[in-house]
Parts: structure tokens; sequence; C-alpha cells
């Protein structure tokens, strides 16, 4: 609530062993006082994650602007400009030709149209309605990529029994249209949208180099949860929780180079979870157990939230 007009100012830092950034923002929900938001994010990141052999740097710069269609819904167009520099973590590193592909600089300018509908009755903590987003992302107007990218979302809720149990779904679902989405571009699932597979946890991978993640330019994910009272006073605000998790990542382009199946090959997880209203925010335990998986894939018997 920048000088009390409801501006947001943002700047994010953070270091670790995986992950450096530092980025800058302004946004503006009511530009020159129409019902209108403008704003503009720029910034470095490097990422370094353990799954892969390779780091990027990356530098951006995105200006977007957006309007409500409905009193429920709105529109946002964004202009993003990357310039990424892939590399490899160790020059002596032998890595999946599929990866290597990917080795160099590749400059991206994209458009990004995102169009969201929400219909339930609490952004914090919602018990019916849905919400439902879609974005689709042209790459080359500029620069070296060309390819598109679209990503739905849709989350349900539903309360039973005197609204104590709530019932809740998410379907989340992508494609990628082109030949030159690189790793860094790509899908990858597990952790919070595939509970029971760790991060970066299933999908194609190259049999002949260590089974790394090559992420895929397809995926399809669906959660099932019901959360509940389990006996504690309400003043805690501690419930419990079961979950079904379930899909598949899946197509890659040139794996004749490699031992790849990109196959859509199903995933599953059932778990149990535990919730806490904190004054930090909502904390979530999982403890899951993959009940259809494959032989390569990184399963992740528990999981901590917030």
């Amino acid at each position: 609530n920048f000088l009390g007009r409801g501006q947001t100012v943002k700047l994010d830092f953070s270091s670790s062993k995986i992950e450096k950034q530092l980025s800058f923002g302004l946004e503006d929900p009511s530009f020159l006082g129409r019902n209108l938001l403008l704003g503009i994010s720029f910034g470095q990141k490097t990422m370094t994650p353990n799954s892969t052999p390779i780091k990027t740097d990356k530098q951006f710069f995105a200006p977007k602007i957006g309007f409500p269609l409905t009193r429920d819904s709105n529109l946002t167009l964004t202009y993003s400009l990357d310039q990424d520099e892939v590399r490899l973590k160790s020059d002596n590193e032998i890595v999946s030709p599929l990866i290597a592909s990917d080795i160099g600089d590749r400059n991206k300018s994209a458009v990004i149209l995102s169009y969201n509908i929400d219909k339930t009755n609490s952004v914090v903590n919602p018990t019916a309605g849905f919400d439902f987003r879609i974005t689709y992302e042209l790459n080359g107007l500029g620069g070296n990529i060309f390819h598109s990218k679209s990503q739905l979302n849709l989350k349900t809720y539903k309360t039973f029994l005197r609204d104590d149990i709530i019932l809740s779904s998410e379907l989340s679902s992508g494609v990628i249209i082109g030949s030159d989405a690189s790793i860094s571009d790509r899908f990858f699932l597990g952790g919070d949208q595939l509970k029971g597979f760790r991060s970066q946890g299933i999908g194609p991978v190259d049999r002949e180099y260590s089974n790394v993640p090559l992420g895929g330019k397809m995926f399809t994910s669906i959660s099932l949860q019901a959360s509940f009272p389990i006996g504690v006073p309400e003043e805690y605000g501690i419930f419990g929780g079961l979950f079904l998790d379930t899909g598949s990542l899946w197509g890659l382009d040139k794996t004749e180079l490699g031992k790849i199946d990109d196959s859509s090959m199903i995933r599953s997880a059932v778990g149990i979870s535990l919730f806490w209203d904190t004054v930090i925010g909502p904390l979530r335990f999982n403890w899951s157990k993959p009940i259809k998986k494959e032989i390569y894939d990184v399963t992740e018997n528990f999981r901590f939230t917030v």
C-alpha cells in the first residue's frame, strides 16, 4: 500500500546454493485514477538446481497492463524480455545430448496473455466456488526463441456436514508447441504440484546419463483433497486432511539422441496432511505414499510447506 494508494513496491533478494535473485517491481492497480493495472518488473536470477547439471544466469524485463472484464474476472497482458546464459556446472561434465544442445545464450521476447476468473468466497481460505486461470505465451517477437506455451489451472471448493469437511480439487495442464523449447522452458512436475514425488522428480530422463530430469512439453496433474477437524479446539487452527494426487509429464523432441522414453505414463500418490494456521501464515505437513511410479522417479514421503 505504497503512499496509501494501493500501489505495490516490491524488492526480492535471495541467496542460496541453488538460487540467487535480485529483482525490483512496481504495480499500480488504478493507474491515472482509472480501473487499470500498470506494472513493471526487472532483475536478474542465477539458478543452479541440484537435479540438473546446468547453471542458468537470467536477466529479465517485464512490463504489464491489466483490467477487469467483470466483477470477478480480469485480463492481463505482459511483455517479457529474457536473456538467458546456460552453462554446465563443470566443464568436464558428461551430459545427455538433449541437455548439451541447450547450452548457450538465448534471448526470449514474448507476449503473455492471462485470463482469470475467481468465484471463490475467500481469497485466503476458500470453502466454496471455483478459481480458473489460463495463460498463453507467444515467443518469437524478436529474440531467437520461437514457440508457444499454454497453461490452465482450475480449483474448486465445496463443503459438507455443516461446513466441517472441505472438499477441493485442482486440475493443471500445459502444452508447448514448437521444437526449440530448452530445458529452462519445459515443464517439470513434482513437489507441491504432485505430492509423493520430489520437485522435478518425474518425467522423461536419459537413462544413459544418470537419469537427469529433462522436463516435458506436456503435462497434466489432478489433486483431490479433503480437510476436516481432528478434535483439536478450533482456536488452535489445526486440521487434518487426506489427498490423492495423480499426473503425467511427457513429450520431447530429439529423443533419438539418447535412451529416452517420453510417453505419458501416469504417476499417483495418496497421503495425509496436517494443516496449522499460525501467525506467520498457514503451515502444511504432508505424508505421502506413491502408489504408481516408474523405476527412475524420485519419490518423497514427507513435505513441509508454508
